[in-house]
């Protein structure tokens, strides 16, 4: 279910920016104001509004730089935000999703590897590995769906272009 809302919210993006000639910044900015509702709504019916102050002060007294950690995570989720949208815009939305599914399988090895934490199971192995083939497969017959439409385009605008000389042509005698 994530990763079909995570095409479509690519693929709109992706519209947007290109139809509507929308820059990526005001795109994030749209995103943003559009988003705020929906999560205040969710803050407010999980009861979580009422904890936010106690649970600031808390993460305060235990450590001195949560402020500065905070906002700097919130600069880098904004930069992360950003930079997707910038790669959709200047490509499309297949290439931002290859360039997830990279993303993914790096994490998840340096995660698996260098975090630890994680009993080794060939359970795990085998979620990891069908994740990765799925996300790579998807993007694979993606590529060739594009790449037969481009190919479609490009022979039916030739036909076009010879056919509206044609045309043109025929005009042209029939003026004379």
């Amino acid at each position: 279910m994530s990763s079909f809302f995570q095409a479509a919210y690519l693929l709109v993006v992706e519209h947007t920016g290109a139809e509507k000639g929308v820059g990526s910044a005001e795109l994030l900015l749209y995103n943003s104001v559009l988003s705020l509702p929906f999560l205040l709504l969710l803050v407010v019916l999980t009861g979580e509004v009422y904890h936010i102050g106690e649970a600031y002060r808390d993460a305060t007294i235990q450590g001195s730089l949560f402020p500065l950690l905070l906002l700097l995570c919130s600069c880098m989720g904004c930069l992360l935000n950003y930079s997707i949208f910038l790669c959709t815009i200047n490509n499309s939305a297949l290439t931002t999703t290859i360039v997830g599914v990279l993303k993914g399988v790096l994490s998840t090895l340096l995660g698996f590897f260098l975090l630890g934490g994680v009993r080794f199971s060939w359970l795990n192995v085998v979620g990891i590995f069908m994740n990765t083939l799925g996300g790579c497969m998807y993007t694979a017959v993606k590529y060739r769906q594009k790449q037969a439409a481009l190919r479609k385009r490009a022979t039916g605008e030739g036909e076009e272009r010879l056919l509206g000389g044609a045309n043109g042509e025929r005009q042209h005698e029939h003026a004379v």
